[in-house]
């Protein structure tokens, strides 16, 4: 008879709060894992936790709020009934700031790459783990209650490597926007390749290809970047195909602090956008072929100002400068942006005659043998008019010789 008063209370006390919003049957239980919906974005985490569940477990929704911040206003969710079943919906701002009132817990942490994976070259690689929670306020009246605590956990792992490959481009320039399940802080990696040194003429490709030794300026750009990072090229490459994980004909444009005598890099790891320009060459196995195709590759990462600049210094080193090592070999977070084919042609444009003449060669030739055979022909006369003059002496020799006898 007791147990059925208390049933009986509990289900009175209880009776307000479910009549509020039109809640199926099927969400009268205990709060799950499943009551939480959980979006990474790329600027603002978003967070969905059941209503019904909520208000059946003895709260009202707005009490809840992001992590314990229950008297402000802008950590506490909006309802949204339009949906089945009605959701608290939240909102936490990404950048981990002074004007985020809500706050959450932000980490670097190191990682292991798949040794399989493309960043299998580096030693570590980082991501950034953002945790939070929603919770209802203490339970700090009264000896006992009926209704136990909410508290949802989420968290949220962004990657401070990427790899965006196979991103082709004819003429000038390609933008691939980045997304994955675990949330990225980048709304766009682009890479673009352009025909001057300002960066403001995107590169025009001839049908023939360009001409070998051309100029060639490359920008990887990262677009709608949150928070404060910056933007550090680890490795950049070509290959004479699309890339992948097989490749094994590829040049290198440099490689952590090794770069290639052909290549300069202008800015890296300064900005959320980074330069470079390199020397147009062909690849040997295309010899056969009129143009000779380059597919354009560069592992990138995101990091700290200071983390970048703490990078780079590394390379005034005797021992970094010899270095052929990613950046990531200390701490790593990278990606691959690729642009491709760029063709250079194979043919040389114009062809000099030799010794500078201007005549074609085969009358080159004929001039050369009249001039042999007229040389020769004038020996022959000197040789015949010696002779013939030592023969008319001879003569007149022989002819005089009895009037010197008398």
């Amino acid at each position: 008879m007791a147990v059925y008063l208390h049933l009986l209370l509990v289900a009175v006390l209880l009776q307000p709060a479910l009549s509020v919003y039109n809640c199926s049957s099927l969400y009268e239980r205990i709060p799950d894992n499943t009551d939480l919906i959980v979006e990474c974005g790329t600027s603002v985490i978003t967070l969905e936790v059941n209503l019904c569940t909520a208000q059946w477990a003895g709260f009202d929704p707005t009490g809840l709020a992001l992590n314990g911040e229950h008297n402000k206003t802008e950590c506490q969710g909006s309802i949204d009934t339009s949906v089945d079943p009605p959701i608290i919906r939240y909102q936490l701002p990404v950048n981990h700031s002074q004007e985020n009132p809500c706050r959450q817990s932000l980490q670097i942490v190191d990682e292991v790459p798949d040794p399989s994976g493309p960043f299998s070259s580096f030693s570590t690689i980082q991501s950034v783990i953002i945790t939070g929670y929603i919770d209802t306020p203490s339970s700090d009246q009264g000896i006992i209650s009926y209704s136990t605590d909410l508290y949802y956990h989420f968290s949220c792992r962004y990657p401070l490597e990427y790899l965006i490959n196979n991103t082709q481009i004819v003429a000038s320039s390609v933008s691939v926007a980045t997304s994955d399940n675990n949330g990225t802080f980048i709304d766009t990696l682009k890479m673009s390749v352009y025909n001057d040194t300002n960066y403001n003429y995107p590169l025009m490709v001839p049908s023939t290809g360009l001409q070998l030794r051309t100029k060639i300026y490359v920008e990887v750009k990262a677009i709608n970047l949150t928070g404060n990072f910056h933007l550090l090229l680890d490795h950049c490459f070509a290959t004479p195909s699309s890339y992948n994980l097989t490749n094994n004909e590829q040049h290198n444009f440099f490689t952590g602090c090794s770069v290639d005598q052909r290549t300069s890099v202008i800015s890296n790891g300064l900005s959320t956008n980074a330069r470079f320009n390199f020397e147009a060459f062909r690849f040997v196995e295309h010899r056969d072929q009129d143009k000779s195709s380059i597919y354009l590759h560069c592992i990138l990462r995101l990091c700290e100002p200071t983390k970048c600049q703490e990078l780079l210094d590394g390379c005034t080193s005797s021992r970094r400068k010899r270095s052929s090592t990613p950046f990531g070999q200390e701490s790593s977070d990278s990606a691959v942006v690729s642009v491709g084919p760029i063709y250079t042609t194979s043919k040389d444009s114009a062809s000099a005659a030799a010794y500078g003449s201007e005549k074609p060669s085969g009358e080159a030739d004929v001039n050369v043998t009249g001039l042999v055979v007229g040389v020769v022909f004038g020996l022959v006369g000197v040789v015949l008019l010696v002779l013939g003059g030592w023969f008319v002496l001879k003569k007149l020799s022989w002819a005089g010789l009895p009037h010197m006898l008398d």
